[in-house]
Formats: structure tokens, sequence, C-alpha cells
């Protein structure tokens, strides 16, 4: 028995003992929110789920070097310290959206899945629609969502490229060409997987639309997505939001617009660890944050058109708009234009046609052309394993963006202040990947990857087969 004296110091010991660990445990959760805690407990885990979230235009210097912008990016950096980050991540050619992220989901280059561009290329004196590869069934080659479904693995998506029609709960990116805001959403909702789950979430959420306007749609993405992890807990995630894309275009990178948005994001990304917490899945949920390219500052754009058309492989009449602008009506044609950004194929109507791809190299191998780099060779795209139809394609000098026009000056003012397209060798000019939660217990950096990686490593976490992936896994552990 201990004596009252005794007694007294130990309980008052025990006390102060007990408070002192009351008080750190709350300065824990104060300092890591629920979702942060799960993630950093969940890394030795095995990971039965998988969440890809790509940020588009997220260019890995962003990452690298946060401090010198200035970023508070709290989830970013979080994610970042809990898992391993690449040093930089080799995009396909060209460096744009949807190639790039049908690579993300089937590890195969262009010249395999057939994506080349994001939007189609139609011929120039036939109707322009406007159209772009919004539909899964355009891409040639196994998806990690075919895969997923050979196992009866869900899968949802929300603005993922060219998945339209796939996956168990789709909100699918596509819009109406020229059409208003409320246009493109009966459009998205049209085609939707299953057809009601837009009217779903709208019911479950009236405001789901509340910050979307013409610059800005993430919010409502988000939103999208939080309610599928949250209520329907699929296996396998893809999110895409891109409003960081928008911005640098608009206003450049690196500019303080582009940061603030990048803040946004960061917001965006942490609802989305929440809704997963929420799920009672993110303690083994694998989580990637990827993007698809790095981004460049410009302020002219070229129009290898024009020099088709005074080459004579175009045939036109030239036309002003109503804002007194000459534009080309083409009639006809033995060569065109496939913009792509930084970058622009030459197809040609004939591909056998000798005569046409020598005028064409004696147009643009020349070295005369302003704001063209250089021009690659078919040997050299196939290298590349990008556009298996083009005849050339162009190289972006620094500054410069290709345009589409066939009639009026080379030589433009670009509206846009920054681009991406051009060839992933250029430097400091890389997309970004995070990888972290479950299954991966690196930590730190590791160094430059290549974007044929993804799907090989999301297969081999759900051990899903993955048929013409051309790259390997990248170790987690």
């Amino acid at each position: 028995m201990f004596d009252s004296k005794s007694s007294s110091k130990y309980f008052a010991r025990r006390v102060m003992t007990l408070t002192c660990l009351l008080i750190f445990a709350l300065s824990i959760f104060v300092i890591f929110p629920l979702p942060e805690r799960a993630l950093a407990q969940s890394a030795p885990r095995k990971a039965t789920r998988v969440l890809v979230i790509s940020l588009d235009g997220l260019d890995a210097r962003y990452l690298n070097n946060p401090e010198q912008y200035n970023l508070r990016i709290p989830t970013l950096r979080r994610l970042m310290q809990n898992g391993v980050t690449a040093r930089g991540v080799t995009s396909v050619y060209p460096s744009v959206t949807y190639p790039n992220h049908t690579t993300m989901v089937t590890g195969a280059l262009p010249s395999r899945h057939g994506i080349f561009g994001n939007g189609l290329f139609e011929s120039p004196d036939g109707p322009q629609t406007g159209g772009a590869h919004w539909f899964a069934r355009d891409i040639k080659v196994d998806t990690l969502w075919d895969a997923a479904g050979r196992e009866k693995m869900s899968v949802g998506m929300v603005s993922w490229p060219v998945a339209g029609g796939a996956g168990d709960w789709n909100v699918p990116e596509i819009w109406k060409p020229g059409g208003t805001t409320e246009e493109t959403r009966a459009v998205v909702a049209a085609n939707a997987r299953p057809r009601g789950l837009v009217k779903e979430v709208e019911r479950r959420f009236p405001d789901i639309y509340r910050n979307l306007n013409k610059d800005e749609g993430d919010d409502a993405r988000t939103g999208f997505a939080e309610y599928i992890i949250a209520e329907k807990r699929p296996r396998l995630m893809f999110v895409h939001l891109y409003d960081l894309d928008h911005f640098q275009h608009d206003y450049g990178p690196f500019t303080p617009e582009a940061l603030a948005m990048l803040e946004k994001t960061d917001a965006y990304v942490a609802r989305l660890l929440a809704a997963a917490e929420r799920a009672g899945t993110l303690d083994e949920t694998t989580v990637f944050i990827t993007s698809d390219h790095g981004f460049l500052p410009i302020s002219k754009q070229i129009h290898p058109g024009v020099l088709l058309l005074r080459a004579g492989l175009v045939e036109a009449r030239e036309e002003r708009g109503a804002e007194g602008r000459v534009r080309a009506k083409v009639t006809n044609w033995r060569a065109a234009v496939y913009v792509t950004g930084g970058a622009c194929a030459i197809i040609l109507r004939d591909p056998n046609d000798r005569d046409a791809l020598d005028k064409l190299r004696r147009i643009f191998k020349s070295n005369t052309n302003e704001g063209i780099l250089r021009a690659l060779e078919q040997d050299e795209i196939r290298a590349l394993g990008s556009n298996t139809t083009a005849a050339l394609m162009l190289e972006a000098a620094d500054g410069y963006t290709f345009g589409s026009n066939y009639a009026g000056e080379f030589v433009t003012k670009s509206r846009s202040r920054g681009m991406h397209g051009y060839l992933p060798t250029r430097p400091d000019y890389h997309a970004s990947l995070i990888a972290s939660g479950a299954g991966v217990t690196r930590r730190g950096r590791t160094g430059e990857v290549r974007m044929t990686q993804l799907a090989p490593t999301v297969a081999m976490l759900l051990k899903l087969k993955l048929r013409d992936a051309e790259g390997d896994a990248l170790p987690l552990q």
C-alpha cells in the first residue's frame, strides 16, 4: 500500500503525464489533419486501390523549387514528404494533353496507341467540326480500365481525356464545340456512365456548379470526383484537373496568376483525399499526382499553312472575317497542317506524293523560317514513337507556338502567354510525378522517369495484366 503522501505524488505525476500526452495528441491532430495522418500511416500497408490525380500542366519546376516561388501547397508537400517524387517526367511527343494521358493509362507511345493530338485531324477542305478524341474507342491498345474490367475491378473517372464510354462511373471530358457552358454540361450528362450519374450528383449537391465559369471548372470536377470516391468507392480512380493549364496558357507559366491557381489546385487535391478518408479507403490507397507536360513562355505564333499556300501545296480563296481578318477557305490540298501547340505535323493527302515531300523539305529544312527551330524527318518521328501519319514534324523555337492559318501573315502575335507540345528533350521542360500512400515505402526524390512507366506501376500495384505497355514499373519500395 502507498502512503497518502506517496500516493498523492504518484497521482500528480500520472495527471501531468496524461495531460502532456493529451496536449501532444491534440497538437498532432492540429498539425496533421485526418487525411494526412491516415495517408502517412498507410505507407507500409498493401495497396488495394489506386487514385490517379492528373494536374494538367504541372511543370516539374513547381515541385522541385516551391520555395523559389513562395508556393503554399501543403497537400502536395505532404504527399512528397510521405512518398517518392520524380525529378521530372519525360513526356511523349507531341507533349500535349491527350497523347500523354493516353500513355498514362496504356504505357504505350502514341505511335501504338494512336492518339497524336487533342483535336481530330480534319481535312482542311471539308467540314471543321472542332471535335476531339473524347472517346476510349479511339485508343488502339489495352488500357488500365480494360485490364481492371477483366478482373471485375471497378473504375471511376472524372474528366479523364480519351475515356468517354469507359469505366463504371464516368463524368467524361467532352464539350460542345463553340457552344455555351450549359450546352457543354448537357453533352457531358448525355455521355456520362451510367447515363443518370450527373443528375444523381446534382440532386445530392445542387450547388455543385457554384464556382463554374468560363475560366475555372476544377471546383465542379472535384465535386463530382468526391462523390464517386466517397459513395461508389472504385478500386481504380482517375481525376483530371486542368484549370492550372488554362491559366498558364492565358497568363504564362510561373506568373502570379499561375501560382495562385496551383495553390487553389492543392486544396482540390486535399478534398479528394478527404473523400477517400470518408469512404474508409484512404489507408489502402496508393495516390499518384501526375501531369502531362511542362510549360514554356511564348509571345509569337507561326503559321506553316501560309508557306504551304505560297508553295502551291494548298489551293484556297481568301476571305475576310467579321473582324476584318484575312482567312483562307481551302478548296484543295496536297499538304496540310496538324497543330499541336509547340509542335506541328505536316500531313500529305497522298503519303506517296514524293514531289510534295521534296517541296516540304525545301520549305522547312532551309533554317530560314522565323520561329521554326527544326523539321523532324520520318525516321526521327518513328524513333520518338510519335505521329505515324506525319511527313514532317516542325518544332517551334523558344518564344513561339504554331497556328493553323493558311492566309495572312506567317508570324503573328500570340494571344496565349504559355504553351507546350514541344520536344520532351527540351531543357527544364518536364512533367511531374508523386507516388504516396499504401504500398509506397520509398521516401524523397528519384531521378527522371518516363511517361510510359505510370501505367505499368499501377498495374503492378493492383496485380493487373496490361497487355501493350512499353514501359516498366517504378520501384516504390
